[in-house]
């Protein structure tokens, strides 16, 4: 079986966005991004910690608002508002899930389309669906360009999507329509979904459950994207039985070493460019 690591991929990314960093520095611009979280989850939190860990090496300025649970939704809405006016924020990122009664609908409304990094934003969302994206959520983006990167064919394939979360599942599901692919997305309410991944030649698995794809769900020659991230006491792991699931794949993208590294350089790759749209070179430059 062989193994779909996203490190080359990031890295070519981080590549780029260096360049253009120093672009903007030459200019006097430092990109800015902001995490808003609310009593943070243990997957939230070793993902904010990456973001920081590669923006301070990239060159992005990655600052946290950190509301600790029980914060009322106007306070985080005025904290919204507040870095969405400030010009010196490119970016904007609010970390989910969010502890009830927030409600995330809400406040990811209050995120100007053009500091919307995650591409959460309706507006932003529409443009995905209309083929037309600007913002796409980074890990929805991350799961067809490791695919692409790794020359797994999209076009006419049937792809299955496990999980139907507002920026993974949707989103990767319209990408993957979008690049020719035949798609079907199950979720808690599909009935049988074994017999639906059993007839796909990709499958894409994010409901944030470990272990829940096994290899008895799938037919060799498989190519699996586990896009789950679940924190327990033997470490960081998939949705995927990684055993089971071995023995059938032809292609795994693994956790980690997988989709964390292209996530999160895609998400830092937007604040440039949201850097560089909010700061455009002068009639001289």
């Amino acid at each position: 079986m062989r193994l779909l690591h996203g490190r080359p991929l990031a890295e070519k990314v981080n590549a780029r966005s260096r360049e253009r960093i120093t672009a903007l520095a030459a200019r006097g611009v430092t990109a800015r991004l902001v995490v808003v979280s609310v009593g943070i989850d243990p997957a939230a939190s070793t993902y904010q910690e990456r973001l920081m860990r590669s923006g301070k090496s990239l060159g992005i300025d990655v600052q946290v608002a950190a509301f600790p649970r029980g914060t009322s939704e106007s306070e985080v809405v005025e904290r919204i508002v507040a870095l969405g006016a400030d010009q010196s924020v490119n970016g904007i990122l609010l970390l989910t899930p969010l502890p009830l009664p927030l409600s995330e609908s809400r406040l990811v409304d209050e995120i100007p389309p053009e500091k919307d990094v995650e591409g959460v934003h309706p507006y932003n969302v529409g443009l995905v669906r209309a083929g037309r994206p600007r913002f796409v959520p980074s890990t929805a983006d991350g799961i067809v360009e490791l695919l692409k990167f790794h020359e797994v064919p999209l076009r006419g394939a049937r792809a299955v999507v496990i999980g139907r979360s507002p920026v993974v599942g949707r989103p990767t599901a319209t990408l993957l329509t979008n690049e020719d692919a035949t798609v079907t997305v199950a979720h808690s309410q599909t009935p049988d979904i074994p017999s639906i991944t059993r007839a796909a030649a990709i499958v894409v698995v994010a409901v944030g459950r470990a272990g829940f794809l096994t290899g008895e769900m799938l037919t060799p020659g498989v190519t699996v994207i586990d896009a789950g991230i679940n924190v327990t006491p033997a470490g960081l792991v998939g949705d995927v039985d990684v055993d089971s699931v071995s023995a059938v794949a032809a292609a795994l993208s693994p956790v980690p070493g997988g989709l964390g590294a292209v996530t999160t350089a895609l998400l830092l790759r937007n604040v440039v460019r949201a850097a560089e749209e909010q700061n455009p070179p002068g009639p001289s430059a």
